[in-house]
């Protein structure tokens, strides 16, 4: 009986986790940037730190390349979403300053470069 609230309570923490990680893109960007090299996403880094500048740059520069844009696109018919790639994004290098600004950097660019949701 405890052994199943304890992975409830794992599961809810888990869900919670991720939908943090995946919340709206801030009031700066511009939700109409259309695939390809996008300077909407650009301005509205200013304001952000540099962690969030790093995750924006990363993987817009490497989801812009054909490739990688049409395999992300195959995966996000599997069931990816932005925020799920960008938690596997990111745990391919070392960990960012500040992870929360970094992951959202990367959610904005993934948006920016027209992959929804």
């Amino acid at each position: 009986m405890m052994r199943h609230m304890l992975d409830r309570l794992i599961l809810l923490v888990a869900a919670t986790a991720t939908a943090a990680v995946i919340a709206p893109a801030p009031a700066g960007a511009d939700p109409q940037c259309q695939p390809g090299p996008c300077t909407h996403g650009s301005s509205s880094q200013a304001a952000h730190g540099p962690s969030y500048q790093d995750g924006y740059k990363a993987e817009h520069d490497y989801f812009s390349n054909p490739q990688n844009h049409a395999y992300l696109a195959d995966e996000m018919k599997h069931g990816y979403d932005a925020g799920l790639a960008c938690q596997v994004e990111v745990g391919g290098g070392p960990a960012p300053a500040n992870m929360n600004d970094w992951l959202a950097g990367c959610v904005d660019a993934l948006h920016d470069l027209g992959f929804k949701p």
